[in-house]
């Protein structure tokens, strides 16, 4: 979304959908599966989270680094009845997939992008999650648990409000998204990405991969990195930064006035004397502006002149405590 928003146009109509609830198609996002007998073996040996232990009742988030460290991308790592399937921004898929397939080798493992195949829903409110669990069962318990109903998978999500994401096949979801949604109102996809904004989730996406190491966008504070479950493609660097250092930036949740065209991934934040202090990760209008994510360099979160663009910007609360 980057054409000219009206703040004053936008705010009731937000304010509306996050207390109403929302069935939100999230097209921007696509699938890889990954299957074969040395799947887990093979993502083991390829993500920052232990997926020997990964189980069919719970999701996890998980980075895919390049040799020094730095994401290609970010997955949702499910484990299905077919294998794997890896949710990640389908602008990042070839890219992914080619990368991964060059390590398969000799390994017995297929990885395929299925994103076609598959429609993914982002769920809000107690109204359409009530309608939700009458289609598909109960909701899990935990902010990264899931169950699985015949083809359907359902995701429990962190963050302040009742949110659950819906993976299945396309056409039967689609089907089911008229008796989920109810009498709410349509949702665009950015009201999605506010929610996960204030649940501090990161993204990657084209405009920053192999932009950040994982704790700069604090990777490991929502689940995303284990530190004991051995090798990986830049895991000496990410693993020295947690033991011996400490991130030299921290990604943070900021607020601008909307005014004019929303910020972009890969948008700088600078403080008053026109010196950079950081990155835009992702933007989202919200009930008063622009609601954003931005990994800065530490010691300017503190700044109170810093400005996205031509528009100043101010630290809001993230749900989890920054470390280090």
């Amino acid at each position: 979304m980057s054409t000219t928003q009206n703040a004053a146009t936008i705010e009731p109509r937000i304010v509306q959908q996050l207390e109403d609830g929302a069935v939100i198609p999230l097209p921007a996002l696509g699938l890889l599966q990954v299957s074969g007998d040395d799947a887990r073996a093979f993502l083991q040996a390829q993500l920052t989270q232990d997926i020997s232990s990964a189980s069919n009742s719970q999701w996890t988030l998980a980075g895919y680094c390049n040799p020094k460290g730095r994401l290609f991308g970010l997955f949702t790592v499910i484990q299905s009845d077919a294998g794997f399937l890896l949710l990640t921004r389908r602008s990042l898929l070839d890219g992914l997939l080619k990368r991964l397939r060059m390590f398969v080798l000799r390994s017995k493992v297929t990885i395929e992008d299925v994103s076609d195949d598959y429609a993914c829903l982002g769920i809000l409110g107690n109204g359409p999650l009530q309608r939700l669990e009458e289609t598909a069962g109960s909701a899990p318990d935990g902010p990264y648990a899931m169950h699985q109903a015949g083809d359907l998978l359902v995701l429990n999500q962190p963050g302040g409000i009742p949110r659950q994401s819906l993976i299945g096949p396309a056409e039967q979801v689609e089907a089911l998204q008229p008796g989920i949604r109810g009498n709410t109102e349509p949702a665009g996809e950015e009201l999605w990405w506010l929610t996960e904004i204030r649940a501090g989730i990161p993204v990657v996406t084209e405009h920053t991969t192999e932009g950040f190491v994982p704790q700069q966008v604090n990777l490991e504070l929502v689940g995303g990195v284990n530190f004991k479950k051995g090798c990986y493609p830049g895991q000496e660097i990410v693993a020295r930064m947690h033991y011996l250092g400490k991130p030299s930036r921290r990604m943070y949740r900021m607020l601008v006035p909307l005014s004019s065209t929303l910020p972009q991934p890969g948008d700088k934040v600078t403080d008053g004397e026109g010196k950079t202090a950081g990155d835009v990760v992702i933007a989202a209008p919200g009930p008063d502006g622009a609601e954003l994510l931005a990994v800065l360099k530490t010691g300017f979160e503190d700044r109170q002149d810093l400005q996205v663009g031509d528009a100043p910007a101010e630290i809001a609360a993230l749900p989890y405590a920054l470390e280090g």
